[in-house]
C-alpha cells in the first residue's frame, strides 16, 4: 500500500476544509492510499487536495532544475529567450552568451535540454493530476477551478514547447511540431504537426469559455484571465484576429486589474501584490534561488547578481531606445547620461542599461510571468490587423497619454504604419518579459544587429524563418524515442 507524506500545508488546508466537529484525527502526516480516495469523495477536501498538488506544479516554475544557474524555470526561458533576439543586449560574455550569440539550439547543448525536460516535466505532472482526479469535467465550480486551471497550464506549456521546437503558426502548420503527452501512460510519442498542437491548446484553452472557471483573488494561479490571455496568443500565432480582440477583452474587462501607472513604470516594484499583474510567484527566502535566479540575470542593480556583479549587463538595444519619446516615463528606466544625469549618476551604469529592474539586493522580488499590458497591446493589435484603424488609434492614444507618456500622438494613418507603431509599443513595453523572441516569429520578423547606431556587442543577421529560430530536439531524447525525427 502506498503511503503519501504530507506538509504541514497540505494538513492545513484539510484542517482548514473540515469543521472541528468532523476533524478526522487519524489524518496525520501519511495519507495511504485508501484515505485519500476518502478524501476525494468529499468535494472541498478532493478541492483541497488539488491545490495541494498545483502547489507542486507552480513551485517547480521557480525552482533551479539543474545545478547550473540558467535553469530557474520559465523565467529562464523568457530570459534565454529575450536574449535570441534584437531588442534585448548583453555587454560580456556570461551565463546565456550563447543564447545571445543565436548559437544555443544545438542537440547536445544545455538549453535545449533543460527546456524539453522542464516542460515536459510540468505537463507529466498535470497529466498525472488529471488522470488521478478526473475521469471527466466536474460539474462543481470548485472543481472545475482547479480542473480548468490544470488545462489551462498544460496549454501554457505546450505554447512554449511548439513556439521554441517550430517555426510560429501561420505557413508551418503541416510541418513537425513537439509530441502530445495527454495521459500518464504516454511515452516517446512521435511529433504531432503544428496544427495538431494548436488545436490541443485551443481545446484545453476552451475552458475559458465556461461561466464555472473565475477570475481568482490569487496572482499566483493561472485563473480565466491567465488562461484568456494565452489564448489571445495562441490566436495572435494563428492570425485570427477576431479572435484574438475577443480573449484579450476577456482580461480588459475585468475590473480585477489595472494598468501599471507611471509611476510604479519607474519605481521598478516587481512584486506581486501589483494591480497589473494576471500571474506571478511570491518569492521568499525560502524560494528564491539567489545566484542562479531572474534577477541575478537581469537586474543590472544588485552587486552580488551575475548582471550588476560581473557585469554582464543587460541593456536595451540602442535603435529601439530611440523611439521611445523623451517625454514617455520608460525613457527613464534605461540610462541616459545625456538626458537624465541624475539617475545616471545614481547607478553608475553604462547607456542603455536597464533599471527597469532596480530590485531587491538580496534576491526577493517576485517573479511576474504576464501582465495586462500583454493582452492589451495584443488587443490593439487585433484592431489594426482588422482595419479598424479609429478604434485602434484612440484605444492606443489613451493607454499612452494616461499611462506613458501625456504627450503622445499616434501620427500613423495608414495600417502598415500603424502596424509597425503598435509593435515597437509592444517591443518597447514588454522588454525583458519574455516575449520578443515569440512575437518576432509570429510576425515573420528577422534580427539584424549590424543595423547603423546598433550597440550591439555581437552582431548577427538572421532572417526570419532561418533554422536558428528553432532548437533541436534533445539528443538524449533522439536516442531513447525511436520515433522522434530531428530537426534541421
Amino acid at each position: 500500500m502506498k503511503k503519501y507524506i504530507l506538509s504541514s500545508a497540505f494538513l492545513s488546508l484539510l484542517i482548514t476544509a473540515c469543521s472541528k466537529s468532523d476533524f478526522d484525527p487519524e489524518v496525520n502526516e501519511y495519507l495511504t492510499d485508501q484515505r485519500k480516495e476518502e478524501l476525494k469523495a468529499n468535494v472541498e477536501t478532493k478541492a483541497n487536495l488539488l491545490q495541494v498538488e498545483l502547489n507542486g506544479v507552480y513551485n517547480n516554475n521557480v525552482a533551479e532544475q539543474s545545478t547550473y544557474d540558467d535553469s530557474f524555470g520559465l523565467k529562464s526561458i523568457h530570459m534565454s529567450s529575450d536574449l535570441t533576439g534584437l531588442d534585448m543586449v548583453q555587454a560580456s560574455y556570461h551565463w546565456y552568451g550563447y543564447d545571445y550569440y543565436f548559437d544555443m539550439r544545438n542537440a547536445n547543448y544545455s538549453r535545449t535540454s533543460f527546456m524539453w525536460s522542464f516542460l515536459y516535466r510540468q505537463i507529466s505532472a498535470i497529466n498525472t493530476i488529471l488522470a488521478d482526479y478526473f475521469a471527466e469535467a466536474p460539474t462543481e465550480q470548485v472543481l472545475y477551478q482547479k480542473y480548468a486551471e490544470l488545462k489551462s497550464l498544460r496549454a501554457l506549456y505546450y505554447y512554449y514547447l511548439v513556439n521554441l521546437y517550430q517555426q510560429s503558426y501561420k505557413g508551418n502548420e503541416t510541418k513537425l511540431g513537439v509530441p502530445l503527452m495527454l495521459k500518464p501512460t504516454d511515452a516517446k510519442l512521435a511529433r504531432a504537426t503544428v496544427a495538431e498542437v494548436y488545436a490541443q491548446m485551443i481545446e484545453d484553452l476552451s475552458v475559458v469559455d465556461d461561466a464555472r472557471f473565475t477570475i481568482t483573488e490569487s496572482k499566483e494561479d493561472v485563473d480565466k484571465a491567465v488562461a484568456a490571455a494565452y489564448l489571445a496568443k495562441v490566436y495572435a500565432h494563428k492570425e485570427e484576429w477576431a479572435k484574438v480582440a475577443q480573449y484579450a477583452q476577456i482580461v480588459l474587462a475585468a475590473s480585477d486589474f489595472n494598468y501599471t501607472s507611471m509611476a510604479e513604470v519607474q519605481g521598478a516594484k516587481w512584486d506581486i501584490s501589483n494591480t497589473s499583474w494576471l500571474w506571478g510567484y511570491d518569492i521568499t527566502q525560502q524560494t528564491t534561488t539567489s545566484w542562479g535566479s531572474f534577477y541575478s540575470h537581469i537586474d543590472n542593480t544588485i552587486t552580488q547578481g551575475y548582471a550588476g556583479g560581473s557585469g554582464a549587463y543587460k541593456n536595451m538595444y540602442s535603435n529601439l531606445y530611440a523611439k521611445i519619446a523623451d517625454t514617455d516615463v520608460r525613457k527613464k528606466i534605461y540610462i541616459n547620461s545625456t538626458l537624465f544625469p541624475a539617475i545616471a549618476n545614481r547607478y553608475s551604469l553604462p547607456d542603455y542599461a536597464n533599471v527597469k529592474y532596480a530590485t531587491d539586493q538580496r534576491f526577493l522580488s517576485d517573479y511576474c510571468f504576464i501582465r495586462i499590458e500583454d493582452p492589451f497591446f495584443l488587443y490593439v493589435e487585433a484592431l489594426v490587423e482588422q482595419n479598424d484603424l479609429t478604434t485602434a488609434k484612440t484605444t492606443l492614444e489613451d493607454f499612452m497619454q494616461n499611462y506613458r507618456d501625456p504627450s503622445y500622438t499616434l501620427t500613423a494613418t495608414t495600417q502598415a504604419a500603424m502596424r509597425e507603431e503598435v509593435r515597437t509599443q509592444r517591443r518597447i513595453e514588454l522588454w525583458g518579459e519574455g516575449t520578443s523572441f515569440f512575437d518576432f516569429k509570429r510576425w515573420h520578423l528577422g534580427v539584424d544587429r549590424s543595423e547603423a547606431g546598433s550597440n550591439h556587442t555581437f552582431n548577427v543577421v538572421v532572417p526570419a524563418g532561418d533554422k536558428r529560430w528553432v532548437y533541436q530536439i534533445p539528443q538524449d531524447e533522439i536516442e531513447s524515442n525511436s520515433q522522434m525525427v530531428q530537426n534541421e
